[in-house]
This record gives C-alpha cells, sequence and structure tokens, in this order.
C-alpha cells in the first residue's frame, strides 16, 4: 500500500507548524535555483507533510521528512507558507523516521 492511499488534500501550509525533526544535507545551488524559480512565480511541487492528529483532539502534529530544497528556499524567501501534500499518519509512521526520539504526541 502507497503512502499516497492516505493523502488528505494538498493546500498551502504555514511553515511555522510544519516540524523538521531531522537536519537536511543542502545542496546551496539547488536552494539558490528554487529560490529564482519561487521568486517568479513558477509553482513548484508540494512538499509531503505527515500529519497525526494527538489523543486530544486539539492538538496536530505536522512532520516533514523531504522537500529539504525547497522547504528551505521557501524559508529562505520569508514566504510564511508553503504548498503540500497532508498525508494522514500515524505515530507507529512517524516513529519509523524518529525511533526513540518520537513525541508523546499528547
Amino acid at each position: 500500500m502507497s503512502v499516497y492511499t492516505q493523502l488528505i488534500s494538498v493546500t498551502e501550509m504555514p511553515m511555522s507548524v510544519i516540524h523538521r525533526p531531522l537536519p537536511s544535507e543542502l545542496d546551496e545551488e539547488k536552494v539558490l535555483s528554487l529560490m529564482e524559480t519561487i521568486k517568479s512565480g513558477v509553482e513548484i511541487p508540494p512538499i509531503d507533510v505527515n500529519w497525526v492528529k494527538g489523543r486530544d483532539e486539539n492538538n496536530n502534529y505536522y512532520f516533514s521528512f523531504g522537500g529539504c530544497h525547497r522547504y528551505e528556499a521557501t524559508k529562505r524567501l520569508n514566504i510564511k507558507t508553503i504548498r503540500a501534500r497532508i498525508i494522514k499518519s500515524t505515530p507507529s509512521d512517524i516513529k519509523i523516521y524518529l525511533g526513540a526520539s518520537c513525541p508523546d504526541f499528547k
């Protein structure tokens, strides 16, 4: 089964709510190229964002593990939102990436 079977939507998402817990290995030329593309008004592909609902209905957790160049280019341009594919995920899905560092998802 593909992760995209849990795809919720593609949306503009606030950069401030996306957690990127793993350090990015960035190619500076690629980031600069993407910044120019974004500034020219060309729409770039969305990043994947894993969404986990906490035990408390009011708590939502958003993680992004890929799309590091698109995320960084958007961040450097001080753009407050980024196009994102929201993928409904479980705490177990996130634990695959984070192991013992996985949050409690209150």
